[in-house]
Protein backbone atom coordinates (compact mmCIF):
# COMPACT_ATOMS: atom_id res chain seq x y z
CA UNK A 1 0.00 0.00 0.00
CA UNK A 2 1.64 3.18 -1.02
CA UNK A 3 1.11 6.16 1.22
CA UNK A 4 -0.95 7.93 -0.83
CA UNK A 5 -3.52 5.34 0.15
CA UNK A 6 -3.21 5.15 3.74
CA UNK A 7 -3.52 8.59 4.03
CA UNK A 8 -6.43 8.15 2.71
CA UNK A 9 -7.80 5.15 4.74
CA UNK A 10 -6.84 6.95 7.91
CA UNK A 11 -9.00 10.25 6.52
CA UNK A 12 -12.20 7.87 5.74
CA UNK A 13 -11.70 6.29 9.59
CA UNK A 14 -10.52 9.65 11.39
CA UNK A 15 -12.04 12.37 9.00
CA UNK A 16 -15.28 14.56 8.93
CA UNK A 17 -18.63 13.20 8.20
CA UNK A 18 -18.07 14.60 4.65
CA UNK A 19 -14.44 12.90 4.07
CA UNK A 20 -16.11 9.82 5.02
CA UNK A 21 -18.94 9.74 2.40
CA UNK A 22 -16.63 11.51 -0.32
CA UNK A 23 -14.53 7.54 0.37
CA UNK A 24 -17.64 5.54 -0.18
CA UNK A 25 -18.84 7.59 -3.09
CA UNK A 26 -15.85 7.17 -4.87
CA UNK A 27 -15.47 3.78 -3.89
CA UNK A 28 -19.06 2.70 -5.22
CA UNK A 29 -18.26 4.40 -8.37
CA UNK A 30 -15.01 2.50 -8.29
CA UNK A 31 -16.67 -1.01 -7.52
CA UNK A 32 -19.46 0.18 -10.19
CA UNK A 33 -17.06 0.50 -12.77
CA UNK A 34 -15.34 -2.73 -12.54
CA UNK A 35 -18.23 -5.24 -12.72
CA UNK A 36 -18.85 -5.08 -9.19
CA UNK A 37 -22.59 -4.35 -8.80
CA UNK A 38 -22.80 -6.63 -5.90
CA UNK A 39 -20.53 -4.89 -3.58
CA UNK A 40 -21.24 -1.39 -4.84
CA UNK A 41 -25.02 -1.62 -3.97
CA UNK A 42 -23.38 -2.79 -0.26
CA UNK A 43 -21.41 0.61 -0.48
CA UNK A 44 -24.46 2.34 -1.44
CA UNK A 45 -26.20 0.75 1.34
CA UNK A 46 -23.31 2.25 3.89
CA UNK A 47 -23.76 5.74 2.60
CA UNK A 48 -27.90 5.86 3.84
CA UNK A 49 -25.46 5.57 7.60
CA UNK A 50 -24.80 9.11 6.61
CA UNK A 51 -28.59 9.63 5.47
CA UNK A 52 -27.08 10.23 1.41
CA UNK A 53 -29.40 7.25 -0.19
CA UNK A 54 -27.84 7.16 -3.42
CA UNK A 55 -28.60 4.13 -6.04
CA UNK A 56 -25.77 1.82 -7.05
CA UNK A 57 -27.98 1.84 -10.42
CA UNK A 58 -27.57 5.44 -10.59
CA UNK A 59 -24.72 6.98 -12.90
CA UNK A 60 -22.23 9.19 -10.49
CA UNK A 61 -18.44 9.96 -11.40
CA UNK A 62 -16.30 10.06 -8.43
CA UNK A 63 -15.50 13.68 -9.10
CA UNK A 64 -19.39 14.50 -7.90
CA UNK A 65 -18.47 16.37 -4.23
CA UNK A 66 -21.30 16.32 -1.54
CA UNK A 67 -20.20 19.60 1.01
CA UNK A 68 -23.10 18.87 3.52
CA UNK A 69 -24.21 15.15 2.78
CA UNK A 70 -27.33 14.71 5.06
CA UNK A 71 -30.90 14.07 2.94
CA UNK A 72 -29.56 13.72 -0.57
CA UNK A 73 -31.31 11.39 -2.39
CA UNK A 74 -30.50 10.13 -6.09
CA UNK A 75 -32.82 7.23 -7.67
CA UNK A 76 -31.81 4.46 -9.76
CA UNK A 77 -32.24 6.06 -13.42
CA UNK A 78 -30.24 9.63 -12.62
CA UNK A 79 -27.73 10.09 -14.54
CA UNK A 80 -24.76 12.60 -13.13
CA UNK A 81 -21.28 14.33 -15.08
CA UNK A 82 -18.15 15.32 -13.76
CA UNK A 83 -17.88 18.18 -11.28
CA UNK A 84 -20.84 18.53 -10.00
CA UNK A 85 -21.52 19.56 -6.31
CA UNK A 86 -24.55 18.81 -3.90
CA UNK A 87 -25.63 20.23 -1.04
CA UNK A 88 -27.69 18.68 1.66
CA UNK A 89 -31.06 18.02 1.43
CA UNK A 90 -31.71 17.41 -2.63
CA UNK A 91 -33.99 15.22 -4.52
CA UNK A 92 -32.59 13.77 -7.75
CA UNK A 93 -35.23 11.24 -8.69
CA UNK A 94 -38.42 10.08 -11.11
CA UNK A 95 -41.46 12.11 -10.85
CA UNK A 96 -43.78 8.98 -10.44
CA UNK A 97 -43.79 5.82 -9.23
CA UNK A 98 -42.45 3.36 -11.82
CA UNK A 99 -40.90 5.79 -13.65
CA UNK A 100 -37.33 3.66 -13.72
CA UNK A 101 -38.86 1.29 -16.22
CA UNK A 102 -40.03 4.47 -18.60
CA UNK A 103 -36.67 6.13 -17.79
CA UNK A 104 -37.74 9.28 -16.59
CA UNK A 105 -34.53 10.67 -14.56
CA UNK A 106 -33.19 13.53 -15.01
CA UNK A 107 -29.59 14.14 -16.08
CA UNK A 108 -26.99 16.81 -14.59
CA UNK A 109 -24.37 18.48 -16.64
CA UNK A 110 -21.02 18.33 -16.02
CA UNK A 111 -19.76 21.30 -13.19
CA UNK A 112 -23.38 21.81 -12.11
CA UNK A 113 -24.29 23.57 -8.45
CA UNK A 114 -27.09 21.86 -7.02
CA UNK A 115 -27.93 24.26 -3.67
CA UNK A 116 -29.86 23.00 -0.60
CA UNK A 117 -33.22 21.35 -0.76
CA UNK A 118 -33.82 21.53 -4.31
CA UNK A 119 -35.96 18.99 -6.59
CA UNK A 120 -35.19 17.96 -9.63
CA UNK A 121 -37.87 15.27 -10.73
CA UNK A 122 -38.89 13.73 -14.45
CA UNK A 123 -36.83 13.53 -17.60
CA UNK A 124 -35.16 16.71 -17.34
CA UNK A 125 -31.55 17.79 -18.93
CA UNK A 126 -29.64 20.29 -16.71
CA UNK A 127 -27.40 21.82 -18.72
CA UNK A 128 -23.60 22.48 -17.81
CA UNK A 129 -22.04 24.81 -15.41
CA UNK A 130 -25.66 25.60 -14.29
CA UNK A 131 -26.95 27.07 -10.83
CA UNK A 132 -30.03 25.21 -9.14
CA UNK A 133 -30.73 27.80 -6.10
CA UNK A 134 -31.80 26.59 -3.03
CA UNK A 135 -35.55 25.10 -2.45
CA UNK A 136 -35.57 25.46 -6.70
CA UNK A 137 -38.53 22.09 -8.10
CA UNK A 138 -37.16 21.80 -11.39
CA UNK A 139 -39.30 19.88 -13.88
CA UNK A 140 -38.05 21.34 -17.30
CA UNK A 141 -35.04 21.30 -19.17
CA UNK A 142 -32.18 23.78 -18.31
CA UNK A 143 -30.13 25.04 -21.06
CA UNK A 144 -26.20 25.70 -20.28
CA UNK A 145 -24.75 28.23 -18.29
CA UNK A 146 -27.80 29.25 -16.71
CA UNK A 147 -28.81 29.88 -13.09
CA UNK A 148 -32.46 28.92 -12.19
CA UNK A 149 -34.68 29.84 -9.14
CA UNK A 150 -37.92 29.14 -7.74
CA UNK A 151 -41.16 27.18 -7.77
CA UNK A 152 -41.22 25.88 -10.75
CA UNK A 153 -37.95 26.59 -11.61
CA UNK A 154 -37.19 29.18 -13.90
CA UNK A 155 -34.09 31.18 -15.08
CA UNK A 156 -32.77 34.48 -13.72
CA UNK A 157 -29.72 34.60 -14.78
CA UNK A 158 -28.26 33.44 -18.22
CA UNK A 159 -25.22 33.76 -20.54
CA UNK A 160 -27.05 32.29 -23.45
CA UNK A 161 -28.47 34.99 -25.52
CA UNK A 162 -32.45 34.14 -26.26
CA UNK A 163 -33.02 31.99 -23.47
CA UNK A 164 -36.55 31.13 -22.62
CA UNK A 165 -38.28 31.20 -18.91
CA UNK A 166 -38.69 27.52 -17.84
CA UNK A 167 -42.34 27.18 -17.07
CA UNK A 168 -43.52 24.28 -14.80
CA UNK A 169 -45.54 21.75 -16.08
Amino acid sequence: MNQMNAKRIAKALLGSVTDRTQIYLSLMCHLRERGHRKLATLVSYRLQRYGVHISAKAVVPGSVVLPHPAGIVVGSGVIIRDNVRIYQNVTLGGARVGDHGAQNYPEIGEGTTIFAGAVIVGRVRIGSNCVVAANAVVRSDVPDNCTVAGIPARIITSSNSATPNIKGK
